[in-house]
Parts: structure tokens; sequence; C-alpha cells
């Protein structure tokens, strides 16, 4: 089952980088787990050197870095008095950096954190639902990622939808998802589209008393168990109800076990992103997707169409990216 232990909270204090604060809170009693909360300072190089042309008594990295991230390291630990419980407070990161998104990667990669949580949109302002940071955040972590807006409400989630393409890559996101539908006490609906212009699941045999549809169901179904089966995740496996399309995650802690509703869907169209977009704008509370694909491997869901949905899509976004193990054992 996914562990969540060390949970990074990025802020730059605006009001859209608050609402993930609750969101960490709320998974950080369910999981045991740490938050630390990071505030990235940019740098200001030029204009540092054009203050150093005219002669301005003043040096950014004497004079005002100092004070900035004094008043920063304040503005965190205030935050995490607010939000956090005493149990789940972590540590207060504030770094001056170029670039914040690559700020935040690096850390949370360097540092081993389980999960980031941000908001979709800080400071920036874009016509995209995800802000630039969130976004270069989403295309390069390595961490999974959990963007949320101001909107988001955990007592509404009670549909998580999660995009496959039926392949070990995608299937990657699985106990990731199951976790989080555990967390929320909601279901979780697969959700795979056949393009009409080719699919990325000839591999699975089709049955032709039962259909394209149901064939790719079922090949989906059994490869998640196989997915499952061979990382040894052995108190986790989908059951069978015997209802086509509708079937139970059971999560077995020692002697006791619960299940979570698990319903498949299949949608046929031209466009991927636009499929998904369209079904989890009417029906999930939540979207939970696999990201940063190689090209030829897992192309309808990974890379480059998992990151247009996160960035139009406007449910909040867990995307997740396959370790380098699953890339191995897809090629």
């Amino acid at each position: 089952m996914f562990e969540l232990k060390k949970i990074l909270v990025p802020t730059d204090f605006s009001k859209g980088s608050e609402s993930a604060y609750p969101v960490a809170q709320n998974l950080a009693s369910t999981f045991g787990a740490k938050v630390d909360f990071m505030h990235v300072i940019p740098t200001l190089k030029y204009f540092n050197e054009s203050l150093k042309r005219l002669g301005v008594p003043l040096d950014m990295n004497e004079d005002v870095y100092p004070k900035i991230i004094d008043e920063s390291d304040l503005k965190l630990e205030k935050a995490m008095d607010q939000y956090l419980k005493d149990i789940n407070k972590g540590e207060k990161i504030v770094k001056v950096e170029r670039r914040p998104s690559e700020a935040i990667v690096k850390y949370a990669t360097e540092n081993g954190y389980d999960m980031i949580v941000m908001g979709a949109r800080g400071k920036d302002e874009s016509k995209l639902i995800r802000g630039g940071v969130t976004e270069r955040v989403i295309r390069k972590s390595r961490v999974p990622v959990f963007s949320v807006d101001n909107r988001f409400d955990e007592n509404m989630v009670k549909n998580i939808v999660m995009t496959t393409d039926a392949s070990e890559l995608s299937l990657s996101a699985f106990p990731l998802a199951s976790a989080i539908a555990d967390t929320f006490n909601a279901s979780l609906t697969l959700f795979h589209v056949i393009e009409l212009y080719g699919s990325g699941v000839d591999d699975i045999p089709r049955n032709p008393a039962k259909g394209e549809s149901v064939s790719i169901y079922e090949g989906i179904i059994d490869r998640i168990n196989g997915y499952l089966e061979k990382r040894k995740l052995e108190n986790i496996h989908v059951q069978r109800t015997g209802v086509t399309y509708e079937d139970e995650i059971i999560i077995t802690e020692g002697e006791d076990s619960r299940t979570i509703p698990l319903f498949t869907k299949i949608e046929k169209g031209v466009s991927a992103h636009y499929e998904i977009e369209n079904y989890a704008s009417e029906n999930a509370d939540l979207l939970i997707m696999a990201t940063h694909g190689h090209s030829g491997f897992a192309h309808l869901i990974l890379g480059s169409t998992a990151e247009k949905v996160a960035q139009y899509v406007k449910q909040p976004v867990i995307t997740i990216r396959p370790n380098e193990s699953d890339f191995k054992t897809e090629a």
C-alpha cells in the first residue's frame, strides 16, 4: 500500500497557496505524516547588479535577503501553527533560488518526500487553471504532486477518477489512488479512452463474444492484480464481483479488511485529453494520473496528455511519475 510519511507544502503565502494547508493536514492525520512548509524567495540577480552599477550602498545578499528570510520564516511558523496539529508539524524551509519550481522539485527529491501538496495557483496570473510554478512542478517532479484550489472540500470527495491506458506505467498510480480513495472514503473509477485512430492496448486480446470494451476492461483488471502481485503489494487486490465494470478493492490490515467500490469506464474518442477533461468535469471530485511517460510508452495518458489535462481541468489533481523500475518493466 502507498505510504505517506513526509509531505512538503510549498507556499508563496497567497490565498491560492493557502488552499493546500488543510488538505496536507487531513492527509497527515490519516497517514501519520509530518508536514514541512517551504517558501522559495526568487533571486533578484539583475536588480542586484543594477544597484552595484549605480553605486547604491545596498547589497541584496547581505542587506535584503536575510531580512526577507527572517520574515518568511515567521510567516511559515504562523501558518503551521494555524493549520497543522502539533503532532504533524515538521520543518520550516526557506530557500533563495532563481527558479522556485526547480528548487521545490530538487528539495522534495533529495529529502525523500512522499508527496508535494500545493495550491493549483499561487500569485501567478494565468488563463490556465494551474499557475506556472505548479505546472512546472507537476511536469518535473518525481514525487507525487497534489494540486488543489480554494474550492476544494475534502468532505465532498465521493468519486476519484484515475486515468489509465492499461500499460504498467499508467497502472503505477493505482496503489496511490486506492490509498487516497480510502482516505476520503470515496469510490475509485478507472477511466480509459479508446482513441479512434489507435489505442495503446493493442496487446490485450479481444474476445469477439464480449466485444472490445469488455475485453479491455477485463484486461485492465487482470493487469492491476498482476502489477500488485509483482510488486508484492499483498495487502491490496481487486476482487471481481461478477458485475461488468463494477468491482471492489480489498485492503487488508492484519485480520481486518475493508472494501473500496471500483468502477471502470471505457470511452471512445478522437482525443484522449479531451475525453478525460470532459469526463472529469462531470464525474470526478479528484483526478489521479501517472505522468512523464517515455516516448512510445503509455502515449495516451502519460507525458504531454497528462500535463495538458492538469493545466486545464478544474478538479484537484494528483500526478505521479512511475518509478524507474516501472519503465524498465514496460520496456
